[in-house]
């Protein structure tokens, strides 16, 4: 484990390509290419973290059981893929909240989502089902 590494208390693999998703000591998220060692502030580029939904929302759960989800950058990407262009990432952030992920402070996006006409009628009827059952509760 390199210097670098080990002045972060998180480090999570983001992609196949050196990309990693790690948590300074003093709590910050950070985004972080092993290859030179640049640093960003994970918050200015969620896009870099969409791959993160490709996987299980299982999967990165366990990779940061040590820390509560809504204190990392995950509900600001979720969002973010919730509204990104095409289908591909917004079914598989929808995909994320139909295996729990909270809902409650989307609904404001699934109500967009159901009504968009950019969206495949799939897409719209899963924004809309989860929309439905977090009424419900």
């Amino acid at each position: 484990m390199g210097a670098a590494e080990q002045s972060h208390r998180s480090v999570l693999a983001i992609n196949d390509c050196g990309l990693l998703l790690v948590q300074d000591n003093v709590g910050t998220w950070l985004i972080q290419g092993s290859a030179d060692g640049s640093i960003y502030a994970a918050g200015d580029r969620l896009v870099w973290l969409l791959p993160l939904l490709e996987r299980t929302l299982t999967d990165v759960r366990a990779a940061l059981s040590h820390v509560p989800l809504a204190d990392t950058p995950l509900p600001a990407l979720v969002r973010f893929a919730l509204t990104a262009w095409g289908e591909h990432w917004p079914a598989l952030a929808l995909g994320w909240l139909e295996s729990g992920w909270p809902i409650r402070d989307l609904l404001d996006v699934l109500a967009d989502m159901k009504d968009s006409p950019a969206l495949s009628q799939p897409l719209r009827h899963r924004a809309l089902r989860l929309a439905r059952a977090a009424a419900q509760t």
